[in-house]
């Protein structure tokens, strides 16, 4: 659980600082330039997390790496072109979802507290992303948000599936993949690898607490209960919602505030139930 709370803090830091590159440069351009902080963040941990290489963990990692690499850009750009309250509450919901359908298709059945979690989390989501003045760039921010999360989703999935002995590999081989897939795709687009010097220090220390915030929660899947950890893990928005508001001049209206309350109600309720 610990471990959890420890991830949420660390991403809505990480994500706070990849929205404030974004809204400057390009997305992709600071989703590569965060991977490579956090790519160095946890090859370091592996000196000090017992690990051992198991070949399906470093696969389900790599796998989640792909995934991470369309979500963070997804997420990210959702934030910068439309708004922290809108995107972090609909990816937190998303991500919350993920293991209550992976565990529908494996045969189980929700129970009411999930029921009312749901409902919960459906109803805060249409009042916080009620924001009037976004125009037509509230609904690209919200379509990019429900992409983010789904793909955030099954990556939390793949991830509660590593062996706890595999320690940090998993989260090595998806910052690998993830960083290499950035640099890729941003040299294919012709657009920047990596941040201009002005925000390149920006960029890296948020892949850097990035990287440490996804080691976090790694440890946490492998030592379980997944439904703890996974709850404690996603409330990030919290923390990413409340720098923007201090330190980036954006604004939360009262009922953005109900809806966002009301949709961590409703993902604490999905997961624990």
């Amino acid at each position: 659980m610990l471990l959890g709370v420890l991830a949420s803090v660390f991403i809505g830091v990480s994500d706070y600082y990849g929205r404030y590159c974004a809204r400057r440069s390009h997305a992709m351009t600071s989703v590569g330039t965060a991977f490579i902080g956090g790519l160095g963040m946890t090859a370091v941990l592996l000196y000090f997390v017992p690990s051992a290489i198991h070949y399906e963990s470093l696969v389900l990692g790599a796998a989640s790496g792909a995934l991470m690499a369309f979500a963070l850009s997804a997420m990210w750009h959702s934030m910068a072109i439309s708004s922290v309250a809108v995107a972090s509450p609909i990816v937190a919901a998303f991500t919350a979802l993920g293991p209550l359908v992976y565990g529908l298709a494996t045969g189980e059945r929700p129970s009411g507290v999930v029921a009312l979690g749901i409902a919960c989390a459906v109803i805060g989501l249409l009042a916080a992303v009620i924001v009037p003045d976004l125009g037509g760039r509230l609904r690209a921010g919200i379509a990019f948000a429900v992409m983010a999360g789904t793909a955030f989703a099954v990556a939390t999935v793949l991830l509660a599936s590593t062996s706890l002995d595999s320690g940090m590999w998993p989260a090595v081989s998806q910052r690998l993949v993830a960083t290499t897939l950035m640099l890729v795709a941003t040299r294919a687009m012709r657009i920047p690898q990596v941040l201009p010097r002005t925000l390149r220090l920006a960029g890296l220390f948020g892949g850097i607490i990035g990287g440490a915030g996804m080691a976090a929660l790694i440890a946490g899947l492998q030592r379980g209960p997944v439904g703890a950890v996974a709850v404690a893990g996603s409330l990030f928005p919290v923390v990413t919602i409340a720098l923007a508001v201090l330190f980036d001049e954006d604004r939360l209206r009262w009922w953005q505030i109900i809806g966002i309350t009301t949709v961590l109600t409703g993902t604490t309720l999905m997961t624990v139930g």
